[in-house]
């Protein structure tokens, strides 16, 4: 065999303009790979959906909270009557939850879950200024 019968390919250079089929021809990944990132792109859109979501669910607990109840101890509430006030509006338990949970944590409610055996008994209530 002479050396002009051999036909070679250059190697591949990656760069900016390589596109995704000239990798897979290439070997250096599989056409399976562009499904898993599509899956990762759409759960990353799903994330960012979702916390704007619980955002503005934060905004309305907040609201409906200062609105119906007294500042201190005498004011405290359950969440069902939150939860069941704010359900038509479309904002479920499991984002209403978050959302208290967030106000206990950035000190704009007050709670009593430490002094309860069970959790049914916590009450929540909007601490007096000082």
């Amino acid at each position: 065999m002479s050396k002009s019968s051999l036909k070679t390919t250059p190697p591949v250079v990656i760069n900016g303009n390589t596109t995704v089929l000239e990798l897979v021809a290439a070997g250096v990944i599989k056409i399976t790979q562009m499904e898993t990132w599509n899956k990762r792109l759409e759960r990353g859109a799903e994330k960012r959906q979702d916390s704007l979501s619980q955002s503005r669910c934060d905004f309305a607990v907040a609201y409906y909270i200062g609105a119906t109840y007294k500042p201190g101890f005498d004011g405290r509430f359950r969440k069902k009557p939150i939860e069941k006030a704010l359900l038509a509006s479309g904002i479920s338990r499991s984002m209403m939850d978050k959302s208290i949970k967030h106000l206990v944590d950035e000190g704009l409610l007050v709670n009593n879950s430490a002094d309860v055996a069970n959790q049914c008994h916590t009450r929540h209530w909007i601490p007096e200024a000082e």
